[in-house]
């Protein structure tokens, strides 16, 4: 467990009281809340909070023996900075707390790579600041004659983030060309989307039969995990991906986009949504949940919308909030991933979205049957298995269109009308 903090948030009248959400984030992080002060105004151009609300904070840091004060506003370099010199204990931002969360849970090269991309723009546009203000007088001693290691800074963080770069896009190729050969093999992907906390984990092992990490707390995916299943027969790819979140900083989200864009690249997104929580909560989420993947150039049409934890409320509560739901899409199915409730349904309602889903008759020679039968099985669903006259073997199988045409043109030497 980490130090002592206060969580504080400025915000205007119209703006929504955010504290909760920061202090899941604060506890995620393994911090221990011991206050949240809340004000009401416009940004203070030296502190972001008003002057009076520094000397009150400034009083509880003390009695309280707190470490740190975490603000949910985004602070500028000027901010961070007068606001140490006061409270004289550390002060971040809800960016950095969440890059801390990152850092803690990251496993994978991709998300350690993404996660120190984010850093490094954060802390460059920091230093530009305070050189701005040490050369206006406003920050005395910043550079100290130290005006050459600045600029080697400068190139080292410029060069780094370059290289970063380049990995990353390196690896967004690796996985665009596995994602493709998986498809041209006729495997069809389903990927689960939605804001932190929504369940995606839970819904992910229920699906898979997996057992992967759940502890409740935002963040517990990062680095995308996929597991093939069959629904009905059909073989799927399903990947658990990393949760959203409401105003999520411009720099964390290009940082993570190349897990973010393997959505882009499934037949199918399921959209998981927390039904049990109150009705603005649910209308928040959904929007910081649409806005993002429509920012992926996502199509409505390959979202389905999973409204989880139904069994946390009554039938009457669930049609009040389906109602809410509808007003974003027509495809809803309603489930709980912890005790199963639905899951069939929702299997039901993944088939009959698959794109180019089709039934269709080959036919095979008797003799080389085993082979390809065994190489369909793994691509596609296998309905019925037919011996006819001649040493023809008639299959019924269900799959991608192109797959199954490919097969067709395999074994197009075969008499097809075999059958008379």
């Amino acid at each position: 467990m980490k130090g002592r903090v206060i969580l504080v948030q400025r915000r205007l009248r119209n703006e929504k009281n955010m504290l909760y959400e920061l202090r899941e984030l604060a506890e995620s992080a393994g911090y221990i809340v011991v206050d949240e002060i809340e004000q009401v105004r416009p940004p203070d151009p030296k502190y972001n909070i008003g002057r009076g609300k520094v000397e009150e904070l400034k009083t509880i840091v003390y009695e309280k023996d707190v470490e740190k004060v975490i603000f949910f506003n985004e602070l500028k370099p000027s901010h961070a900075y007068n606001l140490r010199k006061a409270l004289r204990v550390d002060v971040i931002d809800r960016f950095e707390l969440i890059l801390e969360i990152f850092a803690n849970r990251a496993g994978s090269k991709e998300a350690k790579l993404q996660i120190e991309l984010a850093r490094l723009k954060r802390e460059l546009s920091f230093a530009k600041e305070y050189i701005s203000l040490a050369k206006r007088g406003e920050l005395h001693g910043f550079l100290g004659g130290g005006k050459y290691a600045v600029d080697a800074y400068y190139t080292y963080v410029n060069s780094r983030i370059s290289k970063i770069e380049r990995e990353l896009e390196k690896i967004r190729r690796q996985k665009n060309n596995r994602w493709k050969k998986r498809v041209k093999a006729g495997l069809y992907t389903v990927a689960l989307t939605g804001y932190t906390g929504a369940g995606k984990t839970t819904l992910f092992n229920r699906l898979t039969g997996q057992n992967r990490y759940i502890d409740g707390k935002p963040f517990a995916t990062l680095s995308t995990v996929s597991k093939r299943i069959r629904i009905n027969g059909l073989p799927i790819l399903v990947s658990d991906t990393i949760g959203f979140i409401d105003s999520l900083p411009e720099t964390l989200f290009d940082a993570f986009y190349t897990t973010l864009g393997e959505s882009t690249l499934a037949d199918l997104l399921l959209l998981v949504v927390d039904i049990s929580e109150p009705e603005e909560e649910i209308k928040r989420k959904i929007l910081a949940s649409v806005s993002t993947l429509y920012s992926l150039a996502i199509p409505k049409s390959k979202i389905l919308l999973v409204a989880n934890k139904i069994d946390k409320i009554n039938k009457a509560e669930r049609e009040a909030k389906r109602s809410i739901l509808e007003k974003y899409t027509r495809n809803i199915v309603e489930i709980s991933a912890l005790n199963g409730e639905g899951i069939e349904e929702l299997k039901e309602k993944i088939l009959e979205m698959l794109p180019e889903r089709t039934l269709e008759k080959i036919y095979i020679e008797t003799k080389t049957h085993r082979n390809i039968i065994k190489e369909i099985e793994s691509k596609c669903r296998i309905v019925s298995i037919k011996p006819l006259d001649g040493g023809i073997i008639e299959l019924t199988i269900e799959g991608r269109k192109e797959v199954i045409e490919k097969y067709k043109r395999r074994v197009e030497n075969v008499v097809l009308e075999a059958k008379t």
